[in-house]
């Protein structure tokens, strides 16, 4: 059953300013709550004498270009999230306050004040920076529901929509993301009562599996993490948890059954003249990167360079002058299929004969391409296709099963929105 009983979050945000548009986390985490200004909005223009008053001001007037989100507690969630604040604030035991966290655009930096709603007053003041690398219990605000108890923050969701290329991007694309993050945790809850785990072996696997497809050592790994604000255990968890999902998926869908002979001529018959090979290309590239500053000399530098060029000594032209040190040690060469490299360079190589050379400008500088093989796409005749198709659909039928089992879960699940 699914029922709505807390008090709506109340967040602001301030007008960004002209440089903001070069900061896409501050613009993600504004598109995250966007559907929620209008409570924020309307809690401030009506209320008399707002016991937030202080916090605004001291927003407004210390937290340039930051972001502000307030949530009010009350009730068993309030007890639970006071037992965690008192590890930080001695002798903290309000049943009820406001939460609000202040995060700084572009930086790691994050405080959360406790403010009594009888007063106004900050009672505590948690530095999230200092607090998360610390033994003490982790707090956050950011909680948008409860799956059964289990709850559901905000950065979960945003990790989920961080995920989607941008140009795939639309204005339900958060919402999808809250809702891929709620059914993941029905599954895994199910998951858990049908008695799925993994071992460390079948975890450790799956990182060497990982490890291997980009081309990390476990030290690469390590520091990617760091870098990215997390550690080798969360990775593990999260390695963890995916293994557990897919048990459940593949138990789900394990009755599925494969298409017949004939839905698969039919599905040919109606879509084969979309179903064709990918077109692939192999080339050997010359990089120089270039930005505005740049761009006069660095072109200069690539023609020079072209002048030196004879048929025969394009290898040692590219470990001398390239600068794209991944291609380097394999001289230059790319094998790819369209759509895996940048549009323009991919206009003019599948536009060019086997065997030419071209001097090229893209947004990362300017390359001299030497175009070994390029294969156009051809029409599939059913013999190729009917294996993907048979696959695609089976795929589809699985999702059609999967989506009806997280509907009954969905349905008898306790989920409570703190999202008004």
């Amino acid at each position: 059953m699914n029922r709505d009983k807390a008090h709506k979050p109340y967040l602001q945000k301030k007008h960004e300013k002209s440089e903001m548009a070069k900061k896409p986390t501050g613009f993600i985490m504004t598109i995250a709550i966007l559907a929620l200004i209008v409570v924020a909005l309307a809690l401030l223009l009506f209320a008399t004498k707002n016991p937030l008053d202080n916090i605004l001001r001291n927003y407004q007037n210390n937290y340039p270009d930051s972001l502000l989100s307030i949530q009010r507690l009350s009730g068993e969630n309030a007890q639970v999230l006071a037992q965690q604040i008192s590890t930080y604030c001695h002798g903290f035991n309000l049943d009820e306050y406001y939460l609000a966290q202040i995060d700084e655009l572009g930086t790691q930096k994050s405080v959360l004040y406790v403010i009594n709603p009888s007063n106004g007053k900050t009672v505590c003041v948690i530095d999230r920076t200092t607090a998360t690398n610390t033994t003490q219990p982790a707090l956050s605000q950011n909680l948008l529901a409860t799956i059964n108890g289990d709850p559901v923050y905000m950065e979960e969701v945003l990790a989920v929509y961080n995920n989607i290329p941008e140009n795939l991007r639309t204005n339900t694309s958060m919402q999808e993301s809250l809702d891929q993050v709620i059914n993941n945790k029905l599954l895994l809850q199910d998951a858990t009562s049908k008695g799925f785990s993994v071992t460390e072996e079948e975890v450790d696997n799956a990182i060497n599996a990982f490890m291997t497809n980009n081309g990390l050592t476990l030290q690469q790994l390590e520091q990617n993490l760091i870098n990215a604000g997390s550690s080798i255990q969360e990775f593990r968890g999260t390695i963890r948890r995916d293994l557990v999902l897919q048990q459940e998926i593949n138990d789900v869908t394990k009755d599925v059954e494969a298409p017949s002979e004939q839905d698969i001529q039919n599905y040919y018959e109606e879509n084969k003249q979309t179903l064709t090979t990918i077109p692939r290309a192999v080339i050997k590239q010359l990089l120089l990167y270039a930005n505005e500053s740049n761009a006069a000399e660095k072109q200069e530098q690539i023609k020079a360079i072209a002048e030196l060029y004879n048929g025969t000594n394009f290898c040692d032209l590219i470990n001398q002058y390239s600068e794209d040190t991944l291609s380097v040690s394999r001289c230059g060469l790319y094998d790819f299929q369209q759509g895996q490299l940048l549009p323009e360079f991919e206009n003019l190589v599948f536009s060019s004969e086997p065997g030419s050379v071209k001097i090229i400008q893209t947004s990362l500088g300017f390359h001299i391409v030497q175009i070994l093989n390029v294969t156009l796409p051809r029409l599939l005749s059913f013999e190729e296709a009917k294996d993907g198709i048979s696959n695609y659909l089976v795929l589809i039928n699985k999702q059609a099963v999967l989506n009806q089992y997280i509907l009954n879960l969905r349905e008898q699940a306790d989920i409570v929105s703190y999202l008004g």
